[in-house]
């Protein structure tokens, strides 16, 4: 019998990722799995690096990670670097102790079915926009005084293809059988949950696919981040029982709330998952 350390957004903190492979390790947790904005930017410098760094100490920690997209994880990059050889589950491998779980991957883990749905709408998108054209402005003055450098500035801080597309979610849901356990980066749009800041008309849509997903799969369990905020909820399947979902906090610096604990940004799922005996075990 297993267990994985599920987690909620770590936006690249280094240290917040370090922190969670030892309780990882302290927990018995032979896996890790963050719920999207891992910090996948390795169309820079420092997001190299920091995949580097987490795949080394994955390695002594002798814990493999896993991540589905977020709406701040470049997707797009990962599967022209990594997609061409997926491993023998799907994943795709970023490195030896890093893997990718694209959207609308299936696997089985201990006897538990599990399906990946990343993606979400960033409410902070005009913003991430807005300083994309700033820096082009800078690359374009400064090659107008000489400079050689022809920096990319688009599609550095925001990325198209952040949520799914109702065909994309079409495609994905072709095969309608259930699962145990659904892992996301957005809520469903069920789910209530005290403190949403995810809320602006624009992040509706994606949350309507989740629900989509919820009720096609009819899962018993839903994990996801993207909230920043820790709380359980339950939302309607379907078929006349519902899906419990647990949202994760994330990094501290990603955290906005005041009473911010590390603690909030993971949970440890046990293996095999059966939800009539596992509630106590994901209590918050």
């Amino acid at each position: 019998m297993g267990s994985v350390l599920m987690t909620g957004d770590l936006h690249g903190n280094t240290g917040h990722a370090l922190a969670l492979l030892r309780v990882a390790a302290r927990q018995e947790c032979d896996r890790l799995f963050v719920l999207g904005d891992f910090g996948a930017w390795e169309h820079i410098a420092a997001g190299r690096r920091y995949f580097d760094v987490v795949n080394r100490a994955a390695r002594k920690c002798r814990v493999q990670v896993y991540f589905l997209d977020g709406n701040h994880d470049k997707s797009s990059l990962l599967h022209r670097m990594y997609g061409a050889e997926p491993d023998d589950e799907g994943f795709l491998v970023c490195r030896k102790n890093i893997r990718y779980a694209p959207r609308g991957l299936r696997w089985t883990w201990e006897g538990t079915r599990f399906a990946a749905f990343g993606g979400a709408y960033s409410v902070d998108k005009q913003w991430r926009l807005a300083h994309e054209a700033s820096q082009e402005r800078t690359a374009r003055r400064r090659r107008q005084f000489g400079s050689a450098r022809r920096p990319v500035t688009a599609e550095t801080l925001w990325f198209p293809e952040e949520e799914m597309t109702d065909d994309e979610c079409d495609a994905l849901l072709a095969d309608d059988s259930p699962v145990d356990v659904l892992l996301t980066h957005d809520k469903p749009r069920g789910s209530d949950p005290d403190w949403n800041r995810k809320n602006l008309p624009e992040c509706l849509p994606n949350q309507d696919r989740i629900q989509r997903v919820v009720r096609t799969l009819r899962p018993d369990l839903l994990l996801h981040g993207h909230l920043h905020y820790r709380y359980t909820d339950s939302v309607d399947r379907g078929d006349g029982a519902t899906t419990r979902v647990e949202g994760l906090g994330a990094d501290p610096e990603g955290s906005a709330l005041p009473d911010y604990r590390s603690a909030d940004s993971w949970l440890v799922l046990p293996l095999p998952y059966a939800a009539e005996t596992a509630a106590h075990d994901l209590a918050v």
